[in-house]
């Protein structure tokens, strides 16, 4: 039987900045990485939805450069109550490379298989189909990120045309233009997806292009 994959998840304390426009950075700080999106405390609020941009800065790295989407905006707490700070949890839907290398970094190693158990694996005995491993419940970090659909089943697939619509406004990359596309979809990921492939169908350039705003609308005026 095949284990089930958990997806690998860090606490941190990593200085980064948000890119809010060409003219405007907010700093904060990277408190959580994993597969799957990151948790930032920052002193600027966002919407569900809202594209942002990140510039984690490693010490002895090169900065990361990091999409994602927020997932949800809460008031960051201390030891002694809430502060006026933001906690933003966000999702990452490709991780890039660099990415992925400073989250195989920061995680601890792996404990060695001890030798008794290798050769319990190779040995001609029936094999028994191991337990289920208990998900581990990390109380600090599961509110900031959706929990993976990995044991759940899949959802049911909605007809286009019942799906909402989201706005999605895109900003030439160190130009003035900008274009803004409204369209259905089914979260703000899929749309900020949409709106770049139907951006490459229309332009030349639809790689010197960067989403800045994503909200979901009621209609498509």
């Amino acid at each position: 039987m095949a284990r089930i994959k958990r997806r690998r998840r860090v606490q941190c304390k990593l200085p980064c900045e948000i890119v809010v426009s060409s003219k405007k950075r907010v700093p904060g700080r990277v408190v959580t990485l994993s597969e799957g999106g990151i948790a930032v405390v920052c002193g600027e609020s966002f919407d569900q939805g809202d594209a942002m941009r990140l510039i984690i800065d490693p010490k002895g790295v090169t900065p990361i450069r990091v999409t994602s989407i927020v997932w949800n905006d809460t008031q960051a707490k201390t030891r002694s109550g809430e502060s006026r700070l933001r906690r933003l949890g966000c999702v990452i839907s490709t991780p890039s490379d660099s990415y992925n290398a400073l989250l195989d970094r920061m995680l601890p190693p792996e404990a060695p298989t001890p030798a008794s158990q290798v050769a319990r694996d190779h040995s001609d005995t029936t094999p028994v189909a191991p337990p289920l491993p208990r998900p581990e419940v990390d109380a600090f970090a599961e509110a900031d990120l959706p929990r993976s659909r990995e044991l759940q089943p899949p959802p049911k697939v909605e007809p286009e045309e019942s799906l909402p619509y989201f706005r999605i406004r895109l900003k030439q990359i160190g130009g003035p233009r900008t274009r803004i596309m409204t369209l259905r979809a089914r979260s703000a990921t899929q749309a900020e997806q949409r709106a770049l492939e139907e951006l490459a169908g229309v332009t030349q350039d639809a790689e010197g292009w960067g989403v800045l705003h994503i909200a979901k609308v009621g209609t498509r005026r």
